[in-house]
């Protein structure tokens, strides 16, 4: 397909899902396309999720304004005969993309990770539109290098991961993207949309999430040590995901402080969140390691042991080598000792100050314009 006139606007098919850790770097991407260069943008995205539900990158697509095309897609299965069905899936995938990508005749596509975005990547590439991947991770899952071979340009939050793939893939590190919403919130926001006033204003808030999936393990660990958190005079918001909902809501009755302890399933506005926290606690994936790291957020993090190349203990790694966050095994995980490492550190203000340093001089916070950089090399000056 040609390139773009100066005068002409820019159409641009964004791909992503699965998980909210792949979804959000590409409404960033969307919102900076479409901030820059006023772009049309379409969202395209799986038709169902794994459980054949409608896909989470649908409805965020949508509540961002995107128009959102789904197509057949699954991550593949680690044996047969279930990884046949998921291989013809994307297939078929990769088939109602080209009909999709013929219609809205983008300039460029780009792709930010997950089963979803698989087929429309290779629908673009073999179509010979130029083609974006973001990696996220400092170790990329198979997927992403073999369609590494297929994109013209590969897109890295760690300069590391680079050799990884091929010296033939075009790559460049650019950070990963942040909404601009969480990048601009202002704590006072935070505390208008929680309802927290006077001195209450002062209480130590500890966030814990486990990603939109949610983790039962870290869950699990923490209902435990409700109580004790509790009674310290933390504030606690509680991100179970779906799955774990209501066993921790369950867990939460048995506290009299139930207006110091919010437990949600998700927050959509994980903005308001973030500013209100003075620490956080998840897993260490590479978009939740980007927010907290703009918003200077210490952290301990307990990478999920079974992630892709174990990708979660290097991105965990990284940031607790730079002082910014404490890491802890899930195997090693239980109350007590995340307890003890929350109440060590909340009690150690000198140290909280250090580590949000740390944290802050990993913020990326130009990701989004190199990433929009990256497309006027593809799109304008070939």
């Amino acid at each position: 397909m040609n390139n773009p006139k100066k005068d002409v606007r820019l159409r641009v098919i964004v791909a992503g899902g699965g998980t909210a850790g792949h979804i959000y770097p590409a409404l960033a991407i969307a919102a900076g396309l479409k901030e820059r260069f006023d772009a049309d943008i379409l969202y395209m995205g799986a038709r169902h999720d794994q459980h054949g539900g409608p896909p989470r990158e649908r409805d965020l697509a949508e509540s961002a304004g995107w128009p959102y095309t789904g197509v057949s897609a699954a991550g593949l299965a680690r044996r047969s005969p279930r990884i046949v069905l998921d291989i013809v899936k994307n297939l078929r995938g990769i088939f109602e993309a080209r009909k999709h990508i013929s219609r809205f005749k983008p300039h460029i596509v780009i792709g930010t990770g997950g089963f979803a975005m698989a087929p429309v990547l290779r629908a673009a590439a073999g179509m010979k539109i130029p083609t974006l991947l973001h990696e996220q991770n400092a170790c990329p899952g198979w997927a992403n290098r073999y369609l590494a071979r297929k994109v013209d340009t590969v897109c890295l939050t760690f300069a590391e991961s680079s050799s990884f793939f091929s010296a033939k893939t075009y790559t460049k590190v650019t950070g990963l993207p942040v909404r601009q919403d969480i990048m601009k919130i202002k704590r006072e926001d935070a505390y208008a949309y929680w309802g927290i006033e006077g001195e209450e204003k002062e209480r130590f808030t500890l966030l814990v999430t486990g990603g939109s999936q949610g983790a039962r393990h870290l869950n699990e660990a923490l209902c435990s040590c409700y109580g004790e958190l509790l009674a310290a005079g933390l504030r606690i918001i509680h991100l179970t995901g779906e799955a774990h909902i209501d066993v921790c809501r369950q867990a939460a009755e048995n506290y009299s402080q139930q207006e110091n302890l919010h437990v949600l399933p998700y927050l959509k506005d994980m903005r308001f969140a973030l500013a209100l926290a003075d620490m956080a606690v998840g897993r260490s994936g590479a978009s939740f390691l980007a927010e907290i790291a703009v918003c200077g957020l210490p952290a301990i993090l307990i990478p999920y042991p079974y992630a892709a190349n174990d990708h979660q203990t290097l991105n965990a790694r990284s940031f607790a080598t730079s002082g910014a966050a404490l890491m802890i095994k899930n195997a090693d995980l239980n109350s007590a000792t995340l307890s003890n490492t929350v109440l060590e550190l909340a009690n150690d203000k000198n140290r909280l100050k250090k580590m949000a340093t740390a944290t802050k001089s990993l913020a990326q916070i130009n990701a989004t314009d190199n990433i929009l950089d990256a497309v006027i090399e593809l799109c304008y000056n070939q």
